[in-house]
C-alpha cells in the first residue's frame, strides 16, 4: 500500500499536534500541510490533491460547484482503473482529529455536520451493447456510487465494531446506478439534513453489520447507534490483531475484516470495492468490483461538525503544481497520448460525421477522432456541423469495450470548441495553434 501522512518526531517521541479552528472555520488542505488528514492506497489505486483530471475538460469552469460555489484550483482526485483481481484497486482518505482532539469517543449522536462536495467523470466504462460501442444513448455505463462517506464506530460497552457508509444514489437500489446521470456535475451531498442534490438520491446509510441493515436517514441511524462512538485510530494491521487494512476478509491482499480500514482511522472518503466477489449488500455474493471499474472522481469541501461547531476542509493541490498543459497534436500524433497523461490535447480537423453527443474530425493525416460531447447533449447543442472545420481541446482516451482496430476518442465540451475561418487550412490552424502557449 502507498501511504501520505505527517507526523513529527524526536528521539523515542511522537509529538501530535492538533490544531484549534475558529467555528465556522475553512481549512486549507494541500500537500504542505495536511491538517491531520492521510491518504493510503491499494493495489494500484491512483489518489491525489490536484488541479487537473476530468472536470478541467469536461466543464467550462473545472472547480466551479453546480450551485456556484468556487472549490479553489483543484481536489482530492482518485482514479480506481480496470484491473481487478481477488482483491481490486482501492483508495482511503482518513481523518481522526477535529478542533485540537482526537475523534475517538465522539458519540454519533454528537455529530452535527457531514457535508462535501463530489464529482464522477463522465466518461463511460462499460457497455450492454458491445456491437454498437458507439452508441451512447441507453448503452453505456457507469461507476454506481461517488467517493463514499464512511464512519467506524464501537458498541458503548466495546464488544462490537461497526462501518457506516453514506449511499445516496438511487433511493430504489442500495448499490445505486450506473445510468450516468449524476456524473460530470459538482454536488454537494449533505449526509445529515439531505439536501437531494439529483434525481431518484436520498439520504440513505448502510452498514454490513453484521447483520446488514439499511437507514433512509442519519436520524434513523442515530436512533440505532446514536450511543455508538468513533474508533480510536489503529496503528496495528489486521494482521497483527489491528483494525487496519484496506481488506475485507482471510483471501484478501492485505487480509482483513469489514471492520477494518487502511487508514486505521475513523472518518474516511472510501472509493474501491475491498474484494471482486463479495455477499456486500445481500446474502447473495455479487462482482463487487463492477460497482467502481474505471472510476475517476473527486471530493471536495467536506465540512465537519461536531455539538454545532464546524470545520470545512479544502482540498488543494501543492502551491507549485501546475495546470495541465494544452499540446497541439495531429488526430495520428493525438492517438499515442496515454490516457493517464494529466496534459490535454487540441486536434484540428474537417467534420465528417456528427450526431447529437458526437462528432468526428479528419484532419487529413490518415486518422480520423471521434469527439464526444457525453451522453446529455441536445442535439442543438452540439455546435459542429458537417463539412465545417474546427479546433477542439480535450482528454484523448479509448473507452475499454472498444474494438482493438478503433478510433481514438476526444471527451470535451462545447466551450472548448472553436469553429474554424472557411478559408483557414488545416495545417494552418495546426500552425497557429501551436504558436500559442497555453
Amino acid at each position: 500500500m502507498n501511504k501520505c501522512f505527517i507526523k513529527t518526531t524526536l528521539p523515542a517521541i511522537v509529538i501530535m499536534t492538533f490544531a484549534v479552528y475558529a467555528n465556522g472555520a475553512v481549512v486549507t488542505v494541500s500537500p504542505e500541510g495536511m491538517q491531520g488528514w492521510v491518504i493510503v492506497t491499494n493495489k494500484g489505486a491512483k489518489a491525489e490533491l490536484v488541479s487537473y483530471g476530468p472536470a478541467v475538460y469536461e466543464r467550462e469552469k473545472a472547480f466551479v460547484a453546480n450551485d456556484g460555489t468556487e472549490l479553489g484550483t483543484g481536489a482530492y482526485y482518485v482514479t480506481i482503473g480496470f484491473d481487478a483481481g481477488n482483491t481490486p484497486p482501492s483508495a482511503w482518505l482518513g481523518l481522526d482529529t477535529f478542533d485540537g482532539r482526537a475523534l475517538a469517543g465522539t458519540e454519533l449522536k454528537r455529530i452535527t455536520s457531514l457535508e462535501y462536495y463530489a464529482y464522477n467523470a463522465h466518461i463511460p466504462v462499460g457497455t450492454s451493447n458491445p456491437k454498437h460501442w458507439r452508441s451512447w444513448k441507453g448503452w453505456w455505463t457507469y461507476p454506481r456510487q461517488l467517493i463514499q462517506l464512511q464512519l467506524t464506530a464501537r458498541s458503548p460497552d466495546g464488544k462490537e465494531r461497526k462501518q457506516f457508509w453514506f449511499m445516496p444514489w438511487q433511493k430504489r437500489k442500495l448499490r445505486g446506478e450506473n445510468c450516468g446521470r449524476h456524473c460530470k456535475k459538482w454536488l454537494r451531498y449533505d449526509a445529515i439534513n439531505f439536501n437531494s442534490p439529483g434525481p431518484n438520491m436520498c439520504g440513505r446509510w448502510f452498514t454490513f453489520g453484521p447483520p446488514r441493515q439499511e437507514f433512509g436517514s442519519w436520524a434513523d441511524l442515530i436512533k440505532a447507534y446514536g450511543d455508538w462512538t468513533l474508533v480510536p485510530t489503529s496503528a496495528a494491521s489486521s494482521d497483527n490483531g489491528g483494525w487496519k487494512s484496506a481488506g475485507w476478509d482471510n483471501t484478501t491482499d492485505p487480509v482483513g475484516a469489514p471492520a477494518c480500514t487502511a487508514t486505521g482511522m475513523c472518518v474516511n472518503f472510501v472509493v474501491g470495492a475491498r474484494k471482486e466477489y463479495a455477499a456486500v449488500f445481500e446474502p447473495e455474493s455479487i462482482r463487487w468490483a463492477n460497482d467502481y471499474r474505471g472510476f475517476k472522481g473527486y471530493i471536495d469541501r467536506f465540512t465537519l461538525g461536531i455539538d454545532g461547531k464546524t470545520v470545512t476542509y479544502n482540498f488543494e493541490p501543492a502551491a507549485k503544481a501546475r495546470p495541465p498543459k494544452i499540446i497541439e497534436l495531429s488526430n495520428k500524433e493525438a492517438a499515442r497520448m496515454k490516457a493517464d497523461s494529466k496534459d490535454l490535447v487540441r486536434i484540428s480537423g474537417k467534420v465528417v460525421e456528427r450526431t447529437n453527443a458526437m462528432f468526428v474530425l479528419d484532419d487529413g493525416t490518415g486518422c480520423v477522432v471521434i469527439g464526444f460531447l457525453y451522453k446529455d447533449i441536445k442535439i442543438t447543442e452540439n455546435p459542429a456541423r458537417t463539412g465545417e472545420c474546427w479546433s477542439v481541446w480535450g482528454h484523448i482516451e479509448r473507452v475499454p469495450f472498444e474494438p482493438a482496430d478503433g478510433p481514438p476518442l476526444i471527451w470535451t465540451c462545447v466551450n472548448h470548441m472553436t469553429k474554424l475561418s472557411s478559408g483557414a487550412s488545416i495545417s494552418d490552424s495546426i500552425s497557429y495553434y501551436r504558436r500559442v502557449r497555453y
